[in-house]
């Protein structure tokens, strides 16, 4: 009931904030770059006291390590592994300033439209040029981006596969990276699994900050494919031994990987 309840309080509250809040911003706000901050900023403090409201109800327990730093961040693209549907929810909720790659058919809803288009998040069925010029024109304007490399949420007990796609616009845009690695267990709200079917015990979210990577590490290489494959194989490997250990790669071992995979330039 409680997982049911905290589901369709996204739908509900999302579409009262669109019906009254983001319409209000809208019309009081002329300057478009202002008036999606102010909307960003309104999606933040929401989520986190959606996140705290979980965590106090008992629902879940949350636990988020290391998020000060994300506070600093401009312009830098946020990624992380995908183990449930609340994954973005607690990356918004530490995040202030930041857009999303989104499902286009969110804009046919007239109830999320003016909550995607004032926040200025960016549409996924655009063509690849233009999404790939959409990314690096926020990126570029000081907006921290949120991307799953995996396309999709993870699937418990296979090996982790990562698309090019946010390698490529990491590299055209000479941004950094901030790691974030999301633990679920027992696991609900993944992939496969009816939203119904929670476990016996309380589930146990943890979101842990690690490495934050110099995008001109992966720079030194003749071509730009060659950069975006040493990038996706780098990130690859980063959390797949975060999945076979237990904890986040960081430190020593870390430098050790940069070095032997970005031809030894390390930060």
């Amino acid at each position: 009931m409680g997982t049911g309840l905290f589901l369709a309080a996204i739908g509900i509250g999302g579409s009262l904030l669109a019906l009254t809040v983001f319409p209000l911003i809208a019309l009081v706000t002329r300057d478009r770059c202002l008036r999606q901050k102010r909307i960003q900023a309104v999606l933040h403090r929401s989520l986190r006291l959606y996140c705290r409201a979980i965590h106090a109800l008992r629902i879940a327990d949350i636990d988020m390590t290391g998020t000060e730093q994300l506070k600093l961040l401009r312009g830098a693209m946020l990624i992380a592994n995908h183990p449930s549907l609340l994954d973005v929810v607690m990356i918004m909720a530490a995040v202030p300033n930041v857009q999303c790659i989104v499902k286009g058919g969110l804009w046919r809803n007239p109830f999320f439209r003016l909550t995607v288009e004032g926040a200025g998040y960016i549409r996924n069925d655009q063509d690849p040029e233009a999404l790939l010029r959409t990314c690096i024109e926020t990126l570029k304007a000081g907006n921290n981006l949120i991307v799953f490399p995996e396309g999709t949420r993870t699937v418990r007990g296979q090996p982790i596969v990562l698309h090019r796609g946010f390698a490529n616009i990491a590299i055209h845009a000479e941004v950094d990276l901030q790691l974030i690695r999301i633990n679920c267990e027992p696991p609900i709200l993944h992939k496969g699994n009816p939203w119904w079917k929670v476990p016996s015990t309380r589930s146990k979210f943890k979101m842990e900050v690690g490495d934050h990577l110099d995008i001109h590490n992966f720079l030194g290489y003749r071509y730009r494919s060659l950069s975006a494959r040493k990038l996706v194989e780098f990130i690859e490997g980063y959390y797949t031994e975060s999945h076979g250990h237990g904890c986040i790669g960081t430190g020593a071992e870390t430098a050790d990987r940069l070095g032997s995979q970005s031809g030894g330039y390390v930060s």
